[in-house]
């Protein structure tokens, strides 16, 4: 299920719970359904550490824009 909690746009807020989003800076529970969020995308890791919700939204915005040009050629 996709959740803020499990989002890589998702910070960790520390008013128990709650998830900020990185894109939307809204709050939401962490375990709310998001499976239409158009900018959910997978946590990525690399050497061992999550990269930051900045290059998770590059990633996000890069695919977006690669599916959008597939409908142009």
């Amino acid at each position: 299920m996709k959740s803020c909690a499990s989002c890589g746009l998702g910070v960790e807020n520390s008013a128990g719970g709650n998830v900020k989003c990185f894109k939307y800076a809204t709050v939401s529970n962490a375990n709310g359904n998001k499976e239409n969020c158009l900018y959910y995308i997978d946590t990525v890791f690399e050497d061992g550490e999550q990269i930051p919700p900045l290059q998770h939204l590059l990633l996000k915005e890069e695919e977006l824009k690669a599916r959008k040009m597939k409908g142009v050629i």
